[in-house]
């Protein structure tokens, strides 16, 4: 099977799209299907073992969806089925023109995204699919849909987004939930004080949040809730436009100095830093199904997260993990202040997130993918 694979976003950029990306694809060669991918960004295209387009961002915004669609265009004419990650637009020339099926994995609402990041709304995920919104967004949303109403099968990483694909008007038959998955960790062994020090970390009771730095993951309420749990140190991995606002923030709140801002970090790094920590912290004010999350739970570092979206079907609150409330600095500060101040809670919910990661199956990820690709190129979908 000859896959074409359509994203905004692919290795050695962060965030779940690139992770996911990185072990689905070698998998699918190596059970003998070609694959090409068509990307934005800078970095590298060789090393992969698969062609990989990349279109500079740096382009005028009309020049650069030019060159990505005609990029896609002219590899779909090869392909036997095109898998979009999350907004199909740009693979619909090659659909009309071609007819080669669509497999499109919606990890999140684009149109609710697009109207976070400019300005257009401030309801959460869930509130936004009932509003009336300008012109716009009604434009926007509704190409978005109709571009996945043409998608044979849509995959979703958990029952969150499937509810609102299927709240979009996609039928309920094609919408297939795949949960992510990770390999196995052997961090979960290694030593933290030894990482630390190999890491340059303080010393203390120490916190890791990684992600964008964008309103979406609620790094503000983290340093909110930093406030009232004074022996804790945190790590904020990543980047985004957020990031100046939210280092001025930290130093109104008088929590500069206990807050580390590392910027990108290699993958492997993160999962280094994850395990070092003595904690993991998610604060997003929703998630489709957070790698990262699932990432912290394998190597053994006890978790708080916000109960939205996916975080629910993954963590068992005091079991596997500490859910708390969204957007409540207060409640988070309370969970925090329970794993620091209880060893023996800290290593019980260690070890029951290491049980759950176990259930999210990397094999089972990839057959029940490439499953779907191929009944989508044979025209059994």
């Amino acid at each position: 099977m000859r896959i074409l694979v359509i994203t905004g976003t692919f290795h050695p950029e962060p965030g779940g799209p690139p992770t996911y990306l990185a072990g689905l694809l070698p998998a699918l060669q190596a059970r003998g299907h070609a694959v090409r991918v068509i990307t934005y960004g800078e970095g590298p295209a060789e090393g992969y073992g698969y062609p990989v387009r990349r279109i500079p961002r740096v382009r005028f915004v009309p020049a650069r969806l030019w060159m990505f669609g005609w990029a896609v265009l002219r590899a779909a004419r090869r392909a036997e089925v095109l898998f979009v990650q999350d907004y199909p637009l740009p693979a619909l020339p090659a659909y009309a023109l071609f007819r080669r099926p669509l497999v499109v994995k919606v990890v999140s609402d684009f149109t609710w995204e697009y109207a976070q990041r400019h300005g257009l709304t401030r309801s959460n995920v869930l509130d936004f699919q009932h509003e009336r919104h300008a012109w716009q967004i009604r434009l926007l949303r509704a190409v978005h849909h109709r571009a996945l109403r043409l998608a044979r099968a849509v995959i979703v990483p958990s029952e969150h987004i499937a509810r609102l694909v299927r709240g979009w008007g996609i039928p309920a038959h094609r919408v297939h939930v795949i949960y992510n998955a990770i390999p196995a960790s052997e961090l979960a062994s290694a030593d933290r004080a030894q990482l630390r020090a190999e890491l340059g970390l303080p010393d203390g009771f120490l916190l890791v949040s990684v992600g964008r730095i964008t309103p979406v993951k609620g790094i503000d309420i983290a340093l909110e809730a930093l406030e009232s749990v004074p022996e804790a140190q945190l790590i904020v991995i990543g980047e985004g436009e957020q990031r100046p606002a939210l280092e001025a923030r930290a130093a109104e709140l008088g929590i500069g100095e206990r807050v580390h801002w590392t910027g990108y970090q290699p993958h492997e790094l993160v999962l280094r830093y994850i395990r070092a920590a003595d904690a993991f912290v998610l604060s997003s004010h929703t998630e489709g199904l957070s790698h990262v999350l699932l990432e912290a739970l394998s190597v053994g570092t006890p978790v708080v997260a916000t109960a939205v979206g996916g975080n629910t079907e993954i963590l068992t609150d005091n079991q596997s993990g500490l859910l708390v409330p969204p957007n409540d600095p207060a409640a988070l500060a309370a969970a925090i202040n329970r794993l620091a101040s209880d060893q023996a809670l800290r290593s019980r919910l260690a070890e029951g997130g290491r049980t759950r990661s176990a259930d999210f199956s990397w094999e089972a990820t990839v057959g029940r993918t490439e499953a779907l690709l191929q009944a989508a190129a044979r025209g059994e979908l």
